[in-house]
């Protein structure tokens, strides 16, 4: 298996665990490209309350939208693989939210994939966007020890 150093952090604040499962292979015998975006879907959802961002109740939709998504794949995940998803805020607009993940083995030795997911800020009640809330600025720069984030 070739090795790839990772271009993000090499630590990241929060980590999620993924078991690979068996309806995740494709035809080639690895993961499906598909799969591993929920893998990073998970890890978003995770961090968001790891963070304190969301308590997990979908009351009127949790705020946010996906905007945008960006995976490079970098080397195939085969089942029985051990796999956790390193997750973090990137940087924060007026409404939109960059958070940049990897892919990797539960050891951080092998990058599996890396990216973004842009997500914009959401009022499901008034169906547009709205500006990232002040309390999301304050509670995503302490949990990534970040304070530029608050700017």
């Amino acid at each position: 298996m070739t090795m790839i150093k990772p271009s993000y952090p090499q630590e990241f604040n929060y980590y999620q665990p993924i078991l690979v499962r068996y309806s995740d292979i494709d035809t080639l015998r690895h993961v499906n490209n598909i799969a591993i975006l929920e893998y990073v879907e998970t890890a978003r959802t995770g961090y968001y309350k790891a963070s304190g961002i969301w308590d997990g109740v979908m009351t009127g939709g949790f705020g946010m939208v996906v905007a945008s998504a960006k995976i490079d794949y970098l080397v195939s995940i085969q089942f029985g693989d051990k796999v956790r998803v390193g997750i973090r805020t990137g940087d924060l607009g007026r409404k939109s939210l960059r958070f940049q993940f990897q892919v990797e083995s539960e050891d951080g030795s092998t990058a599996f994939a890396r990216g973004e997911v842009v997500m914009v800020a959401y009022d499901h009640s008034e169906d547009h966007s709205r500006p990232v809330p002040e309390e999301w600025r304050v509670k995503l720069a302490q949990f990534e020890h970040n304070e530029e984030l608050l700017a």
